[in-house]
């Protein structure tokens, strides 16, 4: 069974965002790739507490407040599945430092190096660094993307696809 993950972008900028926090990966599944800081929703842990864990492990940093704006799901060919819940975070506190797994850095929205990142990130970053709720779907034929969908949601499509995916993802936990 697949395991959930979560995605989160610390972001500076009220209403129009300024700079993006992003980590540097260091070691596993993305190394040498900017992203944002995540990982695995941990068995009994909620995928909030999931998020803020991640975020405080990866940079040092504690959001006081996560805005759940979108589910990522990426299939690859070798039949590995990932179900990401991304976040925002605009009001933080704590030391920013560098951990094991990334070194983080503050970007210009402009200046967002996307040639550094994982493929689909051209595809989802400015969607959520508009504002927008979205849902996004990429299939992987080796490293190649061979099928990409990147959608508007509402928030309530958002929180209605989460209770489902985790009552789905549970229910199969039962029965193996």
């Amino acid at each position: 069974m697949a395991p959930l993950y979560t995605i989160i972008f610390p972001l500076e900028g009220d209403k129009d965002v300024s700079q993006v926090l992003l980590g540097l990966k260091k070691r596993g599944l993305g190394d040498g790739l900017w992203n944002g800081f995540g990982g695995k929703v941990e068995a009994g842990e909620t995928i909030a507490v999931c998020a803020h864990r991640e975020l405080e492990e990866e940079c040092g940093l504690q959001a006081s407040r996560l805005e759940y704006v979108g589910v990522i799901y990426i299939t690859c060919s070798n039949d590995v599945e990932y179900t990401i819940f991304a976040y925002t975070a605009r009001e933080l506190t704590g030391v920013l430092c560098e951990s094991d797994e990334m070194r983080p850095q503050w970007f210009g929205v402009d200046e967002l190096p996307y040639e550094l990142a994982h493929t689909e990130a051209k595809l989802w970053w400015p969607t959520m660094l508009s504002g927008a709720a979205f849902t996004a779907r990429f299939v992987f034929d080796g490293d190649d993307l061979v099928e990409h969908c990147v959608e508007h949601a509402s928030q309530s499509q958002l929180e209605q696809l989460q209770l489902e995916i985790v009552e789905d993802h549970n229910s199969r936990q039962t029965i193996s």
